[in-house]
């Protein structure tokens, strides 16, 4: 008997066992469609907000960052996804109130929800409007975030207040009817509001305009009351007469059939008045609200679907009311509490308490502690706990709620529970295999890491020396190229990016960081891309490593093999290797390159009389002082013994004028290492000797320029030392005739050899109304020198500022001189402003002296600046100007249309006059561009009103093209060539 019952009893367990089984594989079914119908709510979810007629958006409650937004939103607020996405409502503009945004936040903080806050906010487009907003709180991944619904309610406002002003103005007075309907209609079409009005025998109705356009009725007389009940949908009108009967101010709402066939949907209110002298008027103020109902409807079919899609979810839903009086309840709670929690729905519903009788004695303490502190504080609930099921069996619930205020006044929370017991053991037995993985990192001199799909890092274990290798708190949330690193360009991130979006895997990527300390260190990471069951890309993990002592080492191999041990400049390697790639970046800028062949003079002597010592000292601070003569790009090198080269890159794409740069360093290297030497207490004097060639492309090899710029020097030797020589001859006489020309201008400012030419400004009568001074230079070799041959070479030099002085100067004492004869005391005079004359900081203490001790009147003087001018440093020149505003000088703007114009400037400039360039003005006639181009200057100066000048008019048709277009100043040699006039002139 014994052995039958063994068999028995093995045959009974593996019946559990089997049992068991069976119910395991249908609880992994359960779960699979638990999983799909979450995806599946999930999407619906996010299709409700996409898809809702209601502008909604989603924000961060820690910091206000806006997570996501709706089409609705973005169409109500005018804002397209890129300007908001990442910032907050006060960032962008839209809400402008800080405080008002608070309050908002505060109540939502307190209650967790927000119901019909009213604020001012800005709509793109729009301005300043009235919007309401209802809010709440939702948790996303543990966070918390304000879910907002804003509804713009500023035409309902309008209406409201039309509709009380109207019904208040019509109880004061009928006979003031008029005067309030003129105030109504001039609301209507802001706020889509209409009114009608009966004719004292109630045989007429008066529709408004706005009335008229709710029912698609064009202007017209009055209809009779049969006319205008036949516009009220047959359905509504039995409900409108009877309100009609009573006339005490209820409102209704009802369906308009308009003349088109189409239906409109209106709120209307009633009301009867006695005039003075005893007739009895019916009026009433009707609003469409076809939108509004649209919404509505659209809601509640949302909300319907919902409904039925909640009702079929495992998860159990439940609605959990904290009242006033201390009672607990579930005034709703789906069907699944049966399966999950082995309860009757309708046993819970009555009794809150059955829940009690299931779950895990220990875990209720911290449950009610939890619920509690959602209730108190208006957050979110958040709790996990464990369930006791009928089969014995012991399952881990979480649950999800909100809380939320009711009308009544009593709190609620609306919630989801759902079983995660598999979920909970495979998260039992990852963290236990992470501690592993931890402790195995922890004693590694390499650190883990894993960023996800996103390229943010989720994992980050393991450091250098507690402090080098940035922390968790550092870098979880960013991305790799966000933590930068000095080494790399946004080319070589980019690159980077590329290959992390291929899902490549990747090895010993560089990266040159700052540690605590502001040290730099180095360290090489690697990583392979993960994927999930289905082949799903969900990121990379890889390690990284200190490579510092690696990378040191090969800094020192590169500077031993490229630098000079002495001075630390490049050596002869390292600049033919730069010479090289420069070569082949100007061949693709098509711009000049310059190299420097320096030789210090008498060093033999030096180093036979005081010792090399002292001779290596020299070398070092005239090292030194090379590279302060240079801009950054700019390479000085040592090329052996006393010998050094500078190579000069990015210059001119003009031969010239890259010479004359050239050369401007080659003077100031000269004099940088002409100042006195200390050498081991004594003084010591040195100079150099310095020969230069330029180059463009790559045509000469390397070694040929540095011969060239070696055969210079040598000439600079031959020619006396302590100077400079080009090697080519056309451009040494070009420096020379550059240097002479200055020469001359500097002893032409002192013999007084400038003069002033004038050439007359005319109005569209003829009639001169000023002159514009024009510079000349009368040399007594060179004869009639223009200003294009002497000005650009005197704003290199600094020679323009006295020059510039002497023209203001000269200007205003010709106002003067006019100033006393009757015929010339009206004309104005206009003076050019060089820019590095303007730019000076005390240039408007300089007019103002000139002003002062010419005692002219200003408001006669004119000066004229350029768009190049102007745009450097706007803040600077709006503040300029403005001071000699004040003391009534007029400006110019010279050249319009040839520089950067820019509205955004130009608005903000104390401008009288636009001056047209005389190359639009000569092909006017003749090229539509230029003639489209004139009028679109003229048409911008009347609309700023500003006064245009014409130059270079010499046709008769172009002053009569200008003329019909709206100018009227004109200035060109149709009307007098600039020269000297038979006017008094005050002495200079």
């Amino acid at each position: 008997m014994g052995s039958a019952d063994d068999k028995d009893e093995i045959t009974r367990v593996r019946a559990q066992l089997r049992e068991a089984e069976l119910r395991l594989q249908e609880r992994e079914r359960d779960w699979a469609l638990l999983e799909n119908q979450r995806h599946h709510t999930e999407a619906l979810f996010t299709a409700a907000f996409e898809e809702s007629p209601e502008a909604i958006g989603l924000s961060r409650l820690r910091d206000g960052l806006i997570i996501d937004v709706n089409q609705e939103w973005l169409a109500l607020t005018g804002y397209s996804r890129e300007e908001v996405i990442g910032h907050t409502v006060v960032e962008i503009g839209h809400w402008p109130d800080q405080a008002s945004r608070e309050g908002a936040v505060a109540a939502l903080r307190v209650s967790g929800r927000l119901q019909d806050y009213e604020a001012i906010v800005h709509l793109q487009g729009k301005g300043k409007r009235l919007v309401r907003l209802n809010g709440t709180l939702i948790d996303v991944r543990g966070e918390k975030h304000i879910l907002m619904y804003i509804k713009d309610i500023t035409t309902e406002r309008m209406a409201e207040e039309s509709l009380r002003s109207g019904e208040l103005a019509l109880a004061q007075a009928v006979d003031k009817l008029n005067q309030q309907l003129a105030l109504y209609e001039l609301t209507e079409n802001l706020a889509r509001v209409g009114s009608w009005l009966s004719s004292a025998d109630g045989q007429t109705i008066t529709f408004s305009p706005g009335l008229r356009q709710i029912a698609g009725l064009p202007p017209g007389p009055p209809l009779t009351s049969a006319q205008a009940r036949s516009y009220i949908h047959p359905d509504d009108l039995p409900y409108f007469v009877e309100i009609r009967q009573r006339m005490d101010g209820t409102k209704l709402e009802y369906r308009v059939l308009r003349t088109d066939g189409t239906i409109r949907w209106v709120r209307s209110s009633l009301h009867r008045y006695t005039g003075q002298q005893g007739q009895t008027l019916d009026f009433g103020l009707v609003q469409d609200i076809t939108a509004e109902r649209a919404v509505t409807e659209a809601l509640k079919e949302k909300l319907d679907f919902i409904e039925k899609l909640t009702s079929r979810v495992p998860d159990v839903l439940f609605q959990y009311r904290y009242t006033k009086d201390g009672r607990l309840s579930f005034p709703f709670i789906n069907e699944s509490v049966r399966s999950l929690f082995g309860l009757d729905p309708e046993e819970v519903r009555q009794d809150a308490r059955k829940m009690l009788e299931v779950i895990e004695k220990e875990d209720i303490p911290a449950l009610f502690e939890s619920m509690r502190a959602a209730f108190k504080d208006g957050a979110t609930w958040q709790h996990e706990f464990r369930v006791h099921s009928p089969d014995g069996r012991t399952h881990w619930m979480r649950g999800n709620a909100i809380t939320m205020r009711e009308p009544d006044g009593e709190l609620s929370s609306y919630g989801v529970m759902r079983e995660f017991t598999q979920r909970k053991m495979a998260e039992t037995q990852l963290q236990a295999s992470e501690e592993r993985f931890r402790s195995l990192t922890d004693l590694s001199s390499d650190w883990y890491w894993e960023i996800d799909e996103n390229f943010r890092f989720t994992n980050f274990v393991g450091y250098r020396d507690g402090k080098s290798i940035l922390t968790q708190e550092d870098s979880l949330g960013k991305t790799r190229w966000e933590l930068g690193a000095l080494n790399l360009s946004d080319d070589d991130w980019a690159a980077h990016r590329r290959t992390l979006e291929s899902h490549l895997p990747f090895r010993d990527l560089e990266l040159q960081r700052l540690d605590a300390d502001g040290k730099p260190y180095w360290v090489a990471v690697s990583g392979t891309p993960i994927f999930d069951g289905k082949g799903r890309f969900c990121g990379y993990r890889g390690i990284g490593r200190d490579i510092s002592k690696r990378k040191n080492a090969e800094d020192e191999t590169q500077r031993l093999a490229f630098y000079d041990t002495l001075t630390g400049l490049p050596n002869r390697r390292l600049l033919m290797d730069r010479l090289s790639h420069a070569q082949v970046t100007s061949a693709r800028s098509k711009r000049y390159g310059a190299l420097l062949f320096i030789d210090l003079d008498n060093f033999k002597d030096l180093n036979d009389t005081l010792g090399h010592d002292v001779g290596d000292l020299l070398l070092e601070q005239v090292a030194l002082r090379l590279v302060s003569c240079l801009r950054e790009g700019d390479t000085a090198a040592r090329f052996g013994g006393d010998e050094f080269v500078v190579m000069l890159e990015d210059l001119n794409e003009s031969d010239a004028d890259a010479a004359s740069q050239a050369e401007l360093v080659a003077e100031k290297i000269i004099n940088r290492l002409n100042a006195p030497y200390e050498l081991v207490g004594r003084q010591h004097n040195s100079s150099p000797s310095i020969g230069i060639t330029l180059f463009c492309g790559s045509s000469l090899g390397v070694d040929e320029l540095l011969k060239r710029a070696d055969v210079a020097m040598y000439q600079a030797k031959a020619a006396g030392r302590n100077t400079m020589r080009f090697f080519d001859p056309g451009m040494q006489a070009a420096v020379l005739a550059r240097a002479a020309l200055d020469a001359d201008l500097r002893l032409g400012l002192q013999r007084d050899e400038l003069l002033l030419h004038y050439q007359p400004v005319v109005d569209g009568y003829n009639k001169i109304v000023g002159y514009e001074a024009l510079l000349r230079w009368r040399h007594p070799g060179r004869g009639m020198v223009l200003p294009g041959e002497f000005i650009g070479l005197a704003e290199q030099t600094g020679l323009i500022l006295p020059i510039g002085q002497w023209v203001l100067r000269s200007a205003c004492r010709q106002l003067v001189a006019w100033a006393e004869q009757p015929a010339t005391r009206k004309l104005s005079l206009a003076v050019n402003v060089s820019a590095r004359q303007f730019r000076q900081a005390d240039f408007v203490t300089q007019v103002q002296a000139v002003l002062d001790e010419t005692g002219v009147d200003p408001q006669y003087l004119k000066l004229e600046l350029t768009e190049s001018v102007l745009i450097s440093d706007v803040e600077d020149a709006i503040r300029k100007m403005g001071a000699l505003r004040e003391r009534g000088v007029r400006f110019a703007l010279d050249d319009f249309g040839t520089g950067y114009s820019s509205l955004s400037y130009l608005k903000r400039l104390p401008l009288d006059q636009l001056k047209i360039d005389q190359s639009f003005v000569r092909d006017v006639l003749t090229d539509p561009n230029d003639a489209a181009i004139v009028r679109t200057i003229l048409a911008l100066a009347q609309s700023m009103d500003l006064q245009a000048v014409a130059e270079g008019v010499e046709t008769e048709g172009q002053r009569q093209f200008l003329l019909d277009n709206g100018c009227t100043v004109f200035q060109g040699y149709l009307f007098g060539r600039p020269g000297l006039l038979g006017l008094p002139v005050l002495p200079a």
